[in-house]
């Protein structure tokens, strides 16, 4: 019941993180989708704004132009339809109060004849005040003969403090000929109200500058009536540099009041003017930011629906296989090799499903490999104890050398083994024991092998173990003609307290044939071979000392048995003649320089002695 508990809750909680893993990727995706469509969105719009921006500027720009041209209209229609500087002066004045009456926005009105000379005056101020405006108007009356329309620039009334411009219109008889000028005051303040009556969106605004930057007309006509000049704002300045506001577009920056905002402006062409039209950015981007936010919750909304229904569906088809695996898993790590992964799902859990597999086969085969190279070692190890226990019995170095090769090779199977010795100046290495005929035909040539050189050389020299797996691709390996199957060759050297006595050397027959396993199993026997050939060396030793000793009790119990010096003396002169096997042995005997006895000399042959006395 525990299990099946566990098992259950392992499930779910697989199936709730790749649940919230899914969601996750799809909210990042949906995020990073959403991010480039609002971008593109945000681009669109903008243009838009801009577009419904010039469009505005261009609606309000004709009502400030209409504005001007219909006060032009009013003065080319009163001259057009009958000559007013031909009409009878009753006439002039009564063609000129009308216009006066009808248009409030005039304060003023001139006729003159094509001389300069005064005609009419129709005014709404006292005559001091009208003097400014008859005497520009007749300043300029030269440039209006030209059959022009005439437009001044505006001046502040000094009284009033209100804008003014002086409008003009030729006159013109049937055939074409200048017969004077009718010119209007036209008070600017009607044309604020225009501009403050203009829609600019919502919370919009517009005003009129001219080319120098000053503000002609706007809602806070305080700001007007100081002359402000507002060439600072980007649009002013647009239009100041000779900007085309077809080619220019629309801008985003500070306003007319300081906050941002989308705005653009539109040439009124005559009067050498501009309508430059705002939209705060709250209001100008209401519908994207509206945009933004919903197009947000939607993401939310369908990351959370798309990533659950895709984490919950995915997770039950991966759910599955992963959880089967695991418990394959879980039996194989209990011991059961024979176990194999069920092969489905997707092509990812197939393929781990498949290498799971693979590697249950090597673990299981490596095992087998492994007990069997525990066996083999478990014989090597006991093959050694072997050697070693019939080394310990050989006293005689060539005895022990000639069945340590044998023991090697037929233990371990071993394609060659020969031992090599230092001689006695320590430069080249004499072999001592071989097996098979080549082991016998080279101890018959006396083969040897300087310090140094090939494998074997190299170990006696480093007192290092020297390993040639493929002696094929070895360039510092030897043949030897007497072995032409050689493909591997491991040299140990015989080693005890320190000084290398030489060399144990095996081949094999076969390429990687021999190992490293190969190498510490017989440095192991080398140890042994150098303990063994030391108790050799050691029993000769005490052999030699041992017949030497027996000799001269012989030697001695012989003389003791003569009865005069001459017969001890001949004795003595046989044996240790037959004891260097001398075939000549002589004894001197040297007396004193003051005794009359001259010297003695004892002489024998090998087969017998004889005395001479001097």
């Amino acid at each position: 019941m525990n299990e099946l508990i566990n098992k259950l809750q392992a499930r779910m909680k697989l199936r709730a993180s790749l649940a919230w893993g899914f969601f996750i990727v799809s909210a990042i995706v949906l995020a990073i989708a959403g991010t480039f469509q609002i971008a593109y969105n945000y681009q669109n719009q903008r243009e838009i704004v801009f577009a419904q921006q010039q469009l505005i500027a261009q609606d309000a720009a004709s009502e400030v132009s209409n504005f001007i041209e219909d006060k032009f209209n009013v003065l080319e229609t009163a001259v057009s339809l009958e000559n007013v500087a031909a009409v009878s002066p009753e006439d002039q004045e009564r063609i000129l109060g009308n216009a006066l009456g009808f248009q409030p926005a005039f304060r003023q009105l001139a006729l003159f004849d094509a001389d300069g000379q005064l005609l009419v005056h129709s005014t709404r101020l006292v005559a001091e005040r009208s003097q400014q405006f008859l005497t520009g108007t007749q300043n300029i009356l030269g440039d209006i003969a030209e059959g022009d329309r005439y437009i001044s620039p505006i001046v502040i009334d000094t009284e009033s403090f209100e804008p003014l411009i002086t409008l003009a219109v030729p006159i013109e008889d049937v055939f074409g000929d200048f017969q004077g000028v009718l010119a209007a005051e036209l008070n600017l303040k009607f044309m604020w109200n225009l501009v403050d009556q203009l829609n600019v969106g919502e919370t919009g605004y517009a005003y009129v500058v001219d080319r120098e930057g000053n503000l002609l007309a706007y809602s806070d006509t305080a700001r007007v009536l100081r002359q402000e000049n507002v060439s600072g704002l980007p649009e002013v300045a647009a239009f100041m540099s000779g900007e085309n506001e077809e080619n220019h577009g629309a801008s985003i920056g500070a306003g007319i009041e300081g906050g941002d905002s989308v705005q653009t402006f539109a040439q009124l062409g005559s009067p050498d003017w501009a309508v430059v039209t705002e939209i705060p950015n709250e209001e100008a981007f209401r519908a994207l930011t509206l945009n933004i936010i919903i197009s947000s919750l939607i993401i939310v909304v369908v990351a959370v629906l798309v990533g659950g229904y895709a984490g919950y569906t995915s997770a039950g088809r991966l759910a599955a296989p992963i959880l089967s695996l695991t418990e394959t898993a879980s039996q194989v790590a209990d011991g059961n090799l024979d176990l194999q992964a069920k092969v489905e799902g997707n092509i990812e859990i197939v393929q781990l499903a498949d290498a799971f597999n693979d590697m249950t086969s090597q673990l299981k085969e490596l095992i087998g490999s492994l007990e069997q190279r525990v066996a083999a070692r478990t014989r090597a190890l006991e093959i050694s104890g072997s050697v070693s226990r019939q080394l310990s019995n050989i006293l005689d170095r060539q005895e022990l050398v000639t069945a340590v090769v044998e023991l090697v090779k037929e233990a371990f199977e071993y394609y060659h083994a020969h031992i090599y010795l230092f001689d006695e100046q320590g430069e080249n290495l004499v072999m001592v024991g071989g097996t098979g005929e080549a082991g016998q035909q080279m101890l018959a040539n006396h083969h040897q092998i300087p310090a140094g050189r090939g494998l074997v050389g190299r170990a006696g020299q480093s007192g290092q173990s020297v390993l040639v797996s493929n002696t094929v691709q070895d360039e510092t390996w030897l043949p030897n003609p007497l072995l032409p199957e050689t493909k591997s060759e491991a040299a140990v050297p015989i080693i005890i307290g320190g000084q290398v006595m030489g060399v144990l050397d095996v081949q094999q027959n076969k390429t990687d044939g021999l190992t490293e396993a190969d190498v510490d199993l017989l440095e192991n026997i080398a140890s042994q071979i150098a303990v063994g050939l030391r108790n050799a060396n050691l029993y000769e030793a005490a052999q030699y000392q041992a017949s030497r000793e027996m000799m001269l009790n012989d030697i001695n119990q012989k003389i003791l048995k003569t009865t005069d010096v001459d017969e001890a003396l001949q004795v003595a002169v046989r044996e240790i003649g037959r004891a260097l096997n001398a075939s000549q042995t002589i004894i001197h005997f040297k007396q004193d320089l003051g005794s009359d006895n001259g010297p003695v000399v004892a002489k024998a042959a090998a087969n017998g002695g004889q005395r001479r006395r001097r």
